[in-house]
């Protein structure tokens, strides 16, 4: 028993270890204004895991530093078509 609880501790403290906080910067299309950024900056910040999200108008990009264990970047891309943009590829 104690051999088995051992294990579920090192695998489950191993899963923790390879979680890891990122950060990406992301081109952003069809904000015309200063709400527009806010407002996918907000969706982002919303997002569970999201540590971070800065939104700079001028260079149409968003940087966001989040948990990869809490979130992927098709959450962020999602987050981000929910607001009403487009991420460009």
């Amino acid at each position: 028993m104690k051999k088995l609880f051992a294990f579920a501790l090192a695998a489950g403290l191993s899963g923790a270890a390879l979680a890891a906080e990122k950060t990406e910067t992301l081109k952003v299309s069809g904000w015309h204004c200063a709400g527009c950024s806010a407002k996918t900056e907000a969706a982002l910040k919303d997002l569970k895991g999201v540590s971070t999200a800065t939104a700079d108008k001028n260079k149409q990009q968003v940087t966001v530093t989040y948990d990869d264990a809490k979130a992927k970047r098709a959450d962020l891309e999602k987050a981000i078509a929910d607001s009403g943009f487009t991420v460009d590829k």
